[in-house]
């Protein structure tokens, strides 16, 4: 069927028709899964509690005691331990206690501290049994909280090892927050990475790490203002490329231009002409004006409400993000010309910013890293942006000089983002 739609080069109904289901089937396939800006996360805060001094004479090393809290999505866990045992898609009270076990014993074996040398005094502690703490709501469901207690030598590294859900979900993402060694702690890690070095060992107890460990290794706790920066840019690209709502609103904003990069062609398709009342030769002036109205809208309302002077229940805002695509689809279909794309991106984008917002509330990032990590992840956002847009514009080259490009590409694209957000809609609203 993909062949017939690249090789009819003559419009007609039944043409049209085709191309439009074969687009449909791609924009399906790539978007069944999406949900919000949320991609699979996790949460781990690490708290060091206070340290142990030897008594005089003593024989035993001085400790420090850590206090761990993990929570982890039900849907998320539901990929290893069956804990909708029933399968109907509704997951109760009783299940989950039921399924506790085994998330307890899968939390022990895939999120725990690296283990220490042998025969090092104290070692035989530093390690989590984790325990059921409860349930908490966030923004994109339930999650299962866990907590455990560690007493490690002081003197050795602490290092963390990840690995829940390597396997099943290479997008998985732990995101890490705390205090440790009286400095605070605000980083991410995935299962695919190696250990997370949590504090660094001290003297001659860096030889003593069992070889081949993060500690033993040398690496530095991510505790600074660029680690935060840092790592919050790569989770803020992340998240952008996972957002599909967030590429479906993109998409239905660049849908309309026609921008032809080496061949003379129409600058500007119908609907957007219409809308903006601009000249071919403004098409990409009118691309950067909508981007950056949107990038300011979202980037103004993430950090309002990072910063706690504003906030917006997901219950309102996820729906709200699916109708801002499907308006913004529907205005390519029935264009309005007194209506401005780049002051309905301003607006829409300011709802989006909530939903990104979300992430770092839930993250608890430390007061002090807090600016760093915003910094980096709304930098982060913008630069998958970016490459979003940039993708398009060169996946649409072959395209946009066709005849049959707004009638196919343009409205009939429009067409099946209507439909899209309206099925996410729904969902929101169930």
């Amino acid at each position: 069927m993909l062949a017939r739609c690249v090789t009819q080069h003559r419009p007609s109904p039944a043409r049209t028709v085709r191309r439009i289901a074969c687009l449909a089937g791609l924009l399906l396939l790539g978007c069944a899964p999406a949900w919000a800006h949320k991609g699979s996360d996790a949460y781990l805060d690490v708290q060091e509690i206070h340290a142990t001094a030897p008594a005089a004479g003593a024989a035993a090393a001085a400790q420090n005691e850590y206090r761990f809290s993990l929570a982890v999505a039900i849907k998320d866990l539901d990929l290893v331990v069956p804990i909708d045992a029933n399968a109907d898609g509704k997951v109760t009270w009783g299940e989950v206690r039921a399924a506790m076990p085994l998330v307890q014993a899968l939390a022990n074996e895939t999120a725990n501290i690296e283990p220490q040398a042998a025969g090092q005094p104290g070692a035989s502690a530093c390690h989590l049994n984790w325990q059921g703490d409860g349930v908490d709501r966030r923004s994109d469901g339930n999650y299962i909280r866990l907590a455990a207690q560690a007493r490690c030598p002081a003197a050795q590294g602490l290092a963390f090892r990840y690995t829940l859900l390597k396997e099943q979900d290479a997008n998985h993402r732990l995101l890490v927050a705390g205090r440790v060694g009286g400095k605070d702690l605000l980083t991410t890690t995935s299962p695919q990475q190696p250990s997370l070095v949590l504090s660094a060992a001290t003297g001659a107890s860096a030889g003593a790490q069992p070889a081949g460990s993060a500690a033993a290794q040398g690496a530095a706790p991510p505790s600074n203002a660029w680690s935060a920066l840092r790592d919050y840019f790569s989770l803020g690209v992340h998240h952008l490329l996972r957002g599909y709502d967030h590429l479906a609103f993109l998409l239905a904003l660049v849908l309309p231009l026609r921008l032809i990069l080496w061949r003379a062609a129409p600058a500007i398709g119908a609907a957007h002409a219409a809308r903006q009342g601009r000249a071919p030769a403004g098409v990409w002036v009118a691309l950067l004006r909508a981007v950056t109205a949107f990038t300011i809208g979202h980037s103004l309302t993430l950090i309002l409400a990072t910063f706690g002077l504003t906030e917006a229940s997901p219950r309102w805002v996820e729906p709200a993000i699916a109708l801002s695509i499907m308006v913004t689809a529907l205005l390519n279909l029935r264009p309005l010309p007194w209506l401005r794309t780049d002051v309905l991106a301003l607006l829409f984008g300011m709802v989006h910013g909530y939903g990104f917002a979300g992430l770092l509330l839930e993250a608890a990032a430390p007061s002090g890293l807090l600016p760093w990590a915003l910094a980096g992840f709304n930098l982060g956002v913008e630069a998958g942006q970016l490459i979003a847009v940039a993708a398009w514009i060169l996946v649409s080259q072959p395209l946009a000089v066709r005849p049959w490009y707004p009638a196919v590409v343009v409205r009939g694209g429009s067409v099946l983002l209507v439909l899209l957000a309206g099925w996410w809609f729904w969902q929101r609203i169930g």
